[in-house]
């Protein structure tokens, strides 16, 4: 499986991430736990891919070559410095520091990874991979000569 650009990562994150903001304007502790409750199983959901990353072809793999499926628990570790970054906005001042900070050493450690692997991929042993088209087997016709 090839990995998928960052680029591409991004889209299928903006995706969630609007998602995620839809979700936490629900009121009350509703809104609150539904976002950060989506933040952890989305690459479990949907053909075990987030919507964002089914919308956009990609899908999460085993770093370690096995093609089992996966789970809702390699979705909940690999999800885990979302949701920490998610808990740290609600803290006045200090968490809207440290918060992108999370996010920021996530994304310079997918950058730094040659498979693309942030954080969150190196506890679950996990990568975001790009989905493999398939080829059509019908052999192209004939070339026009007019």
């Amino acid at each position: 499986m090839q990995k998928a650009d960052l680029t591409t990562r991004a889209i299928a994150g903006l995706v969630d991430l609007l998602l995620i903001i839809g979700l936490a304007r629900l009121p009350d502790v509703l809104g609150f736990l539904s976002a950060a409750g989506y933040i952890l199983v989305r690459d479990g959901l949907f053909d075990h891919r987030s919507i964002g990353k089914k919308l956009i072809g990609l899908k999460v793999v085993s770093s370690e070559g096995h093609l089992s499926p996966q789970t809702y628990r390699e979705s909940i570790i690999r999800n885990v410095p979302f949701v920490a970054a998610y808990f740290l906005f609600l803290v006045p001042y200090a968490g809207w520091i440290l918060g992108p900070l999370v996010l920021g050493v996530e994304g310079l450690t997918a950058i730094g990874d040659d498979r693309g692997m942030r954080i969150g991929d190196m506890l679950a042993r996990t990568y975001v991979a790009a989905e493999e088209t398939q080829a059509s087997d019908a052999p192209a016709g004939p070339p026009d000569t007019q």
